[in-house]
């Protein structure tokens, strides 16, 4: 049996005279004796495993005792993932090709491995984008349902005092009775338990009434209100838009 010094000093040798960088580090390696002329086919298999995308950690490489012969080396390698899992794989050492017995010709060349391995990576990083914007419009459909109820609770609140406030001006004309589509305080609070709070609703309703002298007016009321106990009503008059000729 061939000590790992040994063996490191045996394929030094051997990386120096073809002049190649290394990657692995060789106490990653270990081969028996009777299999140390394969030491360069086992280093270059070893490269070809490291360099593969799957490989985020080589751990070891050496022969598949069980798989090979001495004219023919099997490699057997471990490495484990970008997900910390640890897998194995066998290299014939003569044609460096991932050995797989799934598919008709046993075999697959690291070229076309990676290929595989780049799809099947961009098809899993679709489906985790899909998944994503699915959640996200999910929270935002609870977000719009929950904010809808809200302005159901709250409208209420801003109607009964604006009806009670004006209800008395003449030939009172409403041009918004029933809930429009609210829209938001520019404010950003925190409540007393540093909870993010949601900004108050404001709800723009327009009405027409006459003076004491039977002039015509215009008002757009603003009602910005957070809670049943927490509310502003602005009314003031509403401009008119200039007609367009």
């Amino acid at each position: 049996m061939i000590t790992r010094r040994r063996l490191s000093a045996v394929l030094l040798f051997c990386l120096a005279s073809a002049g190649q960088a290394q990657t692995v580090d060789l106490d990653q390696l270990w081969l028996p004796q009777s299999y140390l002329r394969y030491l360069p086919r086992l280093y270059d298999a070893a490269q070809l495993v490291d360099a593969s995308s799957r490989c985020a950690e080589f751990i070891t490489g050496t022969v598949a005792v069980d798989r090979s012969h001495l004219d023919h080396p099997v490699f057997t390698f471990t490495c484990r993932d970008h997900h910390r899992q640890t897998y194995s794989l066998l290299v014939d050492g003569l044609t460096l090709h991932k050995i797989d017995d799934t598919r008709p010709e046993g075999f697959i060349t690291f070229d076309d491995l990676e290929l595989e391995y780049q799809r099947e990576q961009a098809l899993a990083e679709e489906r985790q984008q899909y998944r994503e914007e699915l959640a996200q419009k999910r929270l935002q459909r609870e977000y719009e349902r929950q904010e809808q109820k809200r302005a159901e609770r709250l409208w209420p609140v801003c109607w009964e005092p604006l009806q009670e406030r004006v209800g008395r001006m003449a030939d009172l004309e409403w041009l918004t009775d029933t809930m429009p589509a609210p829209g938001y305080a520019d404010t950003h609070d925190i409540d007393d338990s540093g909870v993010d709070e949601r900004p108050p609703m404001v709800f723009v309703i327009d009405f027409n009434a006459r003076d004491i002298a039977g002039q015509a007016l215009q008002y757009r009321a603003h009602c910005t209100v957070r809670n049943a106990d927490e509310y502003q009503l602005d009314i003031k008059p509403r401009r008119t838009e200039p007609s367009r000729q």
